[in-house]
């Protein structure tokens, strides 16, 4: 049965642009937001079955999806700006 979910999630993911184009699944360049839909779709059906192991049942299953997908986006890890302080920047010379 799951895979039966899989497919129809699927299923419902095509358009029918894609369809006159000749396409039997969404195009990869969606690949990121089908592959959200497609996971809804499989935490809606383990919670509905009583498969799932997470509790409580997150209510917006969507936002609880996206909110494990990985990220490529950093933050910065170095600071925009630093000052040196003023005893830093002076030259030091050694008395002989």
């Amino acid at each position: 049965m799951k895979s039966l979910t899989c497919v129809q999630a699927i299923a419902e993911l095509v358009t029918e642009k894609d369809l006159a184009e000749g396409r039997l699944y969404p195009p990869l360049n969606n690949i990121r937001e089908v592959s959200i839909k497609l996971a809804v779709k499989i935490v809606e059906y383990a919670f509905k079955n009583k498969l799932a192991t997470l509790h409580p049942e997150p209510h917006d299953k969507e936002a609880f999806v996206r909110s494990l997908i990985y990220s490529t986006d950093y933050e910065e890890f170095a600071v925009d700006s630093y000052s040196w302080p003023e005893n830093a920047i002076t030259v030091q010379t050694c008395k002989l």
